[in-house]
């Protein structure tokens, strides 16, 4: 039988996509007070999710916040289709009344068309050729993969709206969603054997221009044999000046994986956005008098 901490080792989650989008052993003590601070904060998001958003109060309301909403979901499609950007991952485990950070990872990220390309992936000095052979638990997609089937939910009128009211994020409009297994938009992958994901999505996003604050995953009906209870997976946006645009793009990541021998068992990752930049090309003619 696998033991939980070979399989904690081996443990991996994705998300799936639909092809191009169209369009030392010591821990310092900023990190060591994170570890303390972060676990009321995981439980904060988990319990905020798992609240119902309240409906939404007007007639006619319903439709002018999912177009706010589909609108800025594009419009951040569209500007990631072709950049470059780093992420630094912090990963953690708890163990009982034990939490420690287990390592950080630092990636380049490169979204091209829409589909992420990860390399210069760097763990304690030492240079992977690919996310697939980092041990222990970590997740890919959090840029454009994450916003291209949550924009697909809204094309395919599988929404509701609600509005809530989150310590961080204030009065919000609260987009709800959902997606079955037989979907294939979510997998877990553990050694070597993948499982779709069933899941419920959210979108936090401003009631008044639909700018997008939060976009969260959150999975409860794993398959037994994965060996995870829920999986939570939490995207928060900021602006980011991307000469000549500021937009709201993915700042910070919080994906969170519980196992099945209880709720004292818990991996989680944070991982920070930073050095935006758009790349491609620009072709000038010019035609002789």
């Amino acid at each position: 039988m696998t033991s939980m901490s070979a399989l904690s080792a081996l443990v991996s989650f994705q998300c799936a996509r639909r092809g191009p989008r169209r369009f030392s052993k010591s821990i310092s003590f900023v990190s060591f007070l994170f570890i303390f601070l972060a676990a009321p904060q995981i439980q904060a998001q988990s319990n905020a999710f798992l609240r119902t958003p309240r409906a939404a109060a007007a007639a006619g309301t319903i439709p002018d916040q999912a177009r706010q909403i589909e609108r800025a979901l594009d419009e951040r499609l569209a500007v990631l289709a072709n950049v470059i950007c780093q992420e630094e991952i912090a990963r953690y485990a708890k163990k009982g009344r034990e939490t420690n950070q287990v390592d950080t990872l630092h990636v380049n990220v490169e979204v091209l068309e829409g589909v992420e390309k990860y390399s210069e992936i760097r763990r304690r000095e030492k240079t992977y050729p690919g996310m697939h052979k980092v041990p222990g638990t970590w997740s890919v997609g959090e840029i454009a993969a994450l916003l291209s089937a949550t924009r697909d939910a809204v094309e395919a009128g599988q929404i509701q709206i609600g509005q809530a009211d989150a310590p961080d994020l204030g009065r919000s409009s609260v987009m709800t969603f959902s997606y079955g297994a037989e979907s294939r938009r979510w997998y877990l992958l553990t050694h070597s054997q993948m499982h779709w994901l069933p899941f419920e999505g959210r979108v936090w996003a401003s009631p008044d221009t639909g700018e997008i604050r939060r976009i969260t995953w959150y999975a409860k009906d794993v398959p037994s044999d994965a060996g995870v209870s829920q999986v939570l997976w939490t995207v928060d946006f900021g602006p980011v000046n991307l000469a000549p645009l500021v937009v709201t793009l993915p700042a910070k990541a919080l994906y969170q994986v519980t196992y099945r021998n209880g709720e004292d068992r818990m991996d989680w990752n944070v991982t920070y956005f930073s050095a935006y930049r758009r790349y491609g090309s620009e072709t000038t003619v010019h035609f002789d008098d």
